[in-house]
């Protein structure tokens, strides 16, 4: 049976969509989309165009706020180094980096002081580097409470820029 409604019923009103929810008429809608005094409909061939916009001094992780914050990446010795220390029960997602070598080295980055990997390893010659572009569910991540390293195969500096948030 339908729910429908029909409006002025006395008077030969229009028909109207409707659901019954707890004895309630609830409207049914169809969206539809367009210049002024013109209608698409939405379906599948036709769905309705959605803006949308990245406020850049937060982001929401499942409902909550979190603020992207912005470190200096400046490494040059052997093996590992502190990138970002740990933050009690948060874990350091990185969403962009940026890095570039003064000679020959390997680096990667890693989770905690003893080094569990979180990338491979990235080859880089003089004057080369690289970038991990902004990617808002991250590139990598620590594990929670723990500090983020990177670990270089030589005594060669490493400059940059890290952009990541805690979660």
């Amino acid at each position: 049976m339908a729910d429908n409604f029909t409006a002025n019923a006395g008077s030969g009103g229009a028909t109207f969509a409707s659901d019954d929810i707890s004895s309630v008429q609830y409207p049914r809608v169809k969206p539809s989309w367009g210049a002024d005094g013109a209608a698409t409909d939405t379906s599948v061939a036709a769905p309705m165009p959605v803006q949308m916009s990245i406020e850049s001094n937060q982001m929401f992780i499942s409902g909550v706020a979190v603020t992207p914050k912005y470190a200096a990446l400046a490494l040059s010795s052997s093996g590992n180094t502190t990138v970002i220390a740990a933050v009690t029960s948060k874990k350091i997602r990185v969403l962009a980096l940026s890095a570039m070598a003064a000679g020959s080295v390997n680096v990667k980055f890693q989770t905690g002081t003893g080094g569990t990997d979180l990338t491979g390893l990235y080859y880089l010659v003089v004057n080369t580097g690289f970038i991990l572009p902004f990617n808002p569910v991250g590139w990598f991540e620590s594990a929670s409470g723990v500090l983020l390293n990177a670990n270089l195969s030589a005594a060669i500096a490493i400059g940059g820029s890290i952009t990541y948030i805690e979660v």
